[in-house]
């Protein structure tokens, strides 16, 4: 593990950090990421830190969601700044899990496929607007009230929030 990274001793205590196992995937990758030597700990944790001051947490979402939202944006910012993808392969990346998604029938896990056929021109409208009566106006990404534990958090804490609680 990088030297520089902090992990409060809380968030241990209190069991896994994750909401979803992509979280996890995205923890792991950026993980990864560094220790092969694409960005130090301390650059991530200055673009991750910088990306919630920029996108803070939004009043319909919990902890987890805001957390590894600003997560994956502070990733594909820094991922593409090195050069490691375009800017293209993330907008074509995120339109194949759109198309996953689509594809996938409800309840069952989203399996990534790049060979899926577009979706129709107003599908997903309709869908996420019979979905949203369904969930009560919830969003279907994030983590619904009593399905996890309210008390677990993010897993790491930026340099910029230990200064703000100090």
């Amino acid at each position: 593990m990088p030297r520089d990274l902090t992990i409060d001793q809380q968030w241990l205590d209190k069991g896994p950090a994750f909401s979803e196992p992509w979280q996890a995937e995205a923890f792991a990758l950026t993980m990864q990421l560094s220790r092969a030597g694409h960005f130090t700990w301390t650059e991530w944790t200055t673009a991750f830190s910088s990306e919630i001051e920029t996108a803070p947490q939004r009043g319909d979402e919990d902890v987890n969601t805001a957390y590894y939202r600003q997560w994956m944006q502070a990733l594909e910012k820094i991922v593409a700044a090195r050069g490691l993808i375009s800017g293209g392969e993330v907008e074509e990346y995120e339109e194949h899990w759109r198309r996953s998604y689509f594809h996938t029938e409800h309840g069952k896990p989203i399996e990534f496929s790049k060979g899926l056929a577009p979706i129709p021109l107003g599908a997903l409208q309709e869908f996420e607007h019979a979905h949203e009566h369904a969930h009560h106006g919830h969003e279907h990404h994030h983590c619904h009230a009593g399905h996890h534990d309210a008390d677990v958090g993010p897993i790491t804490v930026s340099p910029a929030s230990r200064r703000a609680t100090a």
